[in-house]
């Protein structure tokens, strides 16, 4: 019997210990785990964030787009972890949680692919802002990164990251 409870106290430790990128923001930010805890379990399965960001946040925010708007119980069109510091550097992670999400591919964009082969879309590249798109087992994912002393590596290594 002695042995079981260890085994299971030991079991209960390695999956607390190994919660994801989205558990840990959970767990660090207690405003993200109260608007997470709002939302439908299957809007939170869905959502995704980077083990692997370009600067240290000072602060990280959960927001959602619904319908009707401001309902977490409502129809969740997308939800989207802000995370930012003091000196203006602002990393942006959207997942698309609509079924409809359809993104408008008409002409051509720049394209780049992920460490596992998945296309991404360039939305924008300035010195200011980068901007990211892509789709994995249906569902889409936006991320933005804001400050001028990034470059699209640094993007493309936060969405190489993605816990989802």
């Amino acid at each position: 019997m002695k042995k079981m409870l260890v085994l299971l106290l030991l079991i209960m430790l390695v999956a607390c210990s190994d919660q994801g990128a989205v558990g840990k923001l959970k767990t660090n930010y207690p405003n993200v785990k109260k608007e997470m805890e709002q939302l439908p379990t299957d809007v939170q399965k869905k959502m995704a964030a980077p083990e692997t960001l370009p600067f240290q946040p000072k602060d990280v925010q959960l927001t959602y787009a619904s319908e009707p708007v401001g309902n977490p119980k409502g129809d969740i069109l997308h939800t989207e972890f802000v995370y930012g510091n003091e000196k203006g550097l602002v990393l942006r992670v959207t997942t698309f949680q609509n079924k409809n999400t359809n993104f408008n591919d008409e002409g051509e964009r720049k394209t780049t692919k992920l460490k596992d082969g998945t296309e991404v879309i360039i939305e924008r590249e300035t010195s200011d802002v980068k901007a990211i798109r892509w789709s994995k087992d249906d569902v889409y994912y936006g991320m933005m990164l804001m400050g001028s002393k990034f470059e699209m590596e640094d993007l493309l290594e936060s969405a190489n990251s993605m816990d989802y």
